[in-house]
């Protein structure tokens, strides 16, 4: 490290990168840049910061089977660079409206580990459903954002308009407005339920109703 003219000791370091280093993220890339590469014969990859995630339209028996070989280059890629699997971690999920859940998947180290087949999972701070009605999510949110007013209501007895809107786009909104791109509700009974949250927080401030009664 150079700072104007002085130059720091070199030190060993036998592994890993300092968290909140400027060089962490990119060293990171560029250790699994060849992630992909190994595994995308077999089945999709995608990358996100540590997370990985492999992927196939499962059509036939030979779809499952290239997904399995996936699995295991990628289990191998592990070895190679010495970066071991938290299995535990490890999960199967299948999307569609008739899922077939009798084939398994399996790590095979010293032994064969099953990967732990789940209904719902919870990605980049989604939680996705193997429907796709991210109702679970949904109702997640809207149970986050009642008590993000709880708190608003109990903890700040003297408000102004200015500062609750302040305080409810920050602790509350900003919840429900998180990847709504993705989960965003088409049943009418989701979206009641949200609508329901913004109307409790109109009712915290009698202001906000008088001012909704001039408009």
């Amino acid at each position: 490290m150079r700072v104007n003219l002085s130059y720091s000791v070199w030190s060993l370091v036998a592994s890993k990168i300092p968290e909140g280093s400027d060089l962490g993220p990119i060293l990171f890339l560029i250790f699994i840049n060849d992630l992909v590469k190994c595994c995308i014969a077999h089945s999709e990859v995608c990358l996100f910061a540590d997370d990985a995630k492999l992927l196939k339209h499962i059509l036939s028996e030979s779809d499952e089977q290239q997904l399995q070989e996936g699995i295991n280059k990628l289990h191998v890629w592990t070895k190679k660079w010495l970066l071991n699997l938290n299995i535990s971690k490890c999960k199967v999920i299948s999307f569609g409206r008739t899922v077939d859940k009798s084939h398994t998947y399996n790590i095979t180290d010293s032994d064969v580990t099953l990967i732990n087949r789940v209904n719902i999972i919870k990605d980049l701070g989604i939680l996705t459903d193997e429907k796709l009605t991210f109702r679970d999510h949904i109702h997640d949110k809207i149970n986050t954002a009642y008590m993000m007013l709880g708190l608003i209501k109990w903890n700040f007895k003297y408000l102004t308009v200015s500062t609750f809107v302040l305080l409810y786009k920050n602790m509350v909104r900003s919840h429900l407005d998180y990847c709504s791109s993705v989960w965003s509700p088409y049943r009418k009974g989701d979206i009641e339920a949200l609508e329901k949250v913004q109307k409790k927080a109109t009712k915290i401030l009698p202001q906000l109703k008088h001012n909704k009664r001039s408009k």
